[in-house]
C-alpha cells in the first residue's frame, strides 16, 4: 500500500484555497510531498478581500515548508531526471517532476490534470493517482466537524481556485450535492 502522496500545483492550490491553509494534511496519517518545481509554480492563490471579492494573494512558502506533514523533495537520480524530461514534453513542469518522483519512489500522485492522469496510467509509468475530490471525500469522513465544513470548502474551491469536477465526471453530482447541502 502506498502511504506517501506527492501533490501537483493545481491540487495544492485547490486544497490550500479550500481549507485556507494546509494544516488539514496532518489529519490523514499519510506523508505528503511537494516537489521543487511545484514550489516554483505555486506563487499565488486567491482569497476573499475585505469587500468580499476575490483577490490574488501570494502563497507563503514558509507556511508550506513549516507543515510537518509536508516534505519538500527534488530530483535525486538520473532516472528521475530522464523521466522528468520525457514527461515535461507532455505535461507542465510541476506535474512532470511530481510524476517522475512518484514513479521512482513509489508515491501516489495527487492531480486533477487529465493529461497527467493518462500519463500516470501508462504501463511504463504505472503511478497510482488520486484527485482533489478523493482527498476531500476522505477528509470529510474523518470527523463530523470536517463533514460539516465540506460545503463551504467546495464553494471556496469553486469560487477562488476556479475548480470543480467536469460535468462528465462521476464526481460531478457528489460535488454539487455536498456544495449545496450546507
Amino acid at each position: 500500500m502506498v502511504h506517501g502522496r506527492i501533490i501537483d500545483c493545481c491540487s495544492l492550490i485547490n486544497l490550500r484555497t479550500g481549507w485556507g491553509g494546509l494544516s488539514e494534511l496532518s489529519e490523514f496519517g499519510w506523508q505528503w510531498y511537494l516537489c521543487e518545481a511545484v514550489l516554483k509554480e505555486a506563487e499565488h492563490t486567491r482569497e476573499y478581500g475585505k469587500d468580499g471579492l476575490p483577490v490574488s494573494v501570494p502563497i507563503d512558502l514558509g507556511e508550506l515548508t513549516a507543515n510537518q506533514a509536508l516534505g519538500i523533495v527534488g530530483l535525486r537520480t538520473e532516472e528521475e531526471l530522464l523521466d522528468y524530461l520525457e514527461f515535461a514534453s507532455e505535461v507542465d513542469d510541476g506535474e512532470a517532476q511530481a510524476l517522475a518522483i512518484a514513479k521512482h519512489r513509489g508515491l501516489m500522485l495527487l492531480t486533477d490534470d487529465r493529461k497527467a492522469i493518462r500519463l500516470a496510467s501508462r504501463p511504463d509509468v504505472a503511478v497510482a493517482t488520486i484527485s482533489t475530490v478523493d482527498v476531500l471525500r476522505v477528509w470529510a469522513a474523518l470527523s463530523p466537524e470536517n463533514a460539516m465544513r465540506l460545503g463551504e470548502i467546495l464553494r471556496r474551491i469553486e469560487n477562488l481556485a476556479r475548480f470543480s469536477p467536469r460535468k462528465d465526471s462521476p464526481d460531478y453530482r457528489w460535488w454539487g450535492h455536498c456544495r449545496d447541502e450546507a
